[in-house]
């Protein structure tokens, strides 16, 4: 999954459906994702014959959720 917005961009990296890596300017892995997850607003494609490299992320896609959603909330504060 490819993502621009204004002057940066990113991918996401999946293999049957779990997260194999992110990348976000000069972010890697989760924390690429979690910066990701402030975008609102952006262009989004997806290449499903891309292959992941290799697997950065271990953590499960519901984990990388709850744990952005929680930085998010505190950020916010």
């Amino acid at each position: 999954l490819k993502i621009k917005a204004k002057a940066e961009a990113g991918e996401i990296h999946f293999v049957n459906g779990a997260l194999y890596n992110a990348l976000w300017s000069s972010l890697r892995g989760e924390e690429a994702f979690y910066a990701m997850l402030r975008v609102d607003d952006g262009e989004f494609s997806l290449d499903p014959n891309f292959t992941a490299p290799q697997q950065v992320i271990q953590a499960s896609p519901e984990a990388l959720l709850l744990e952005g959603m929680r930085r998010f909330d505190e950020a916010g504060r």
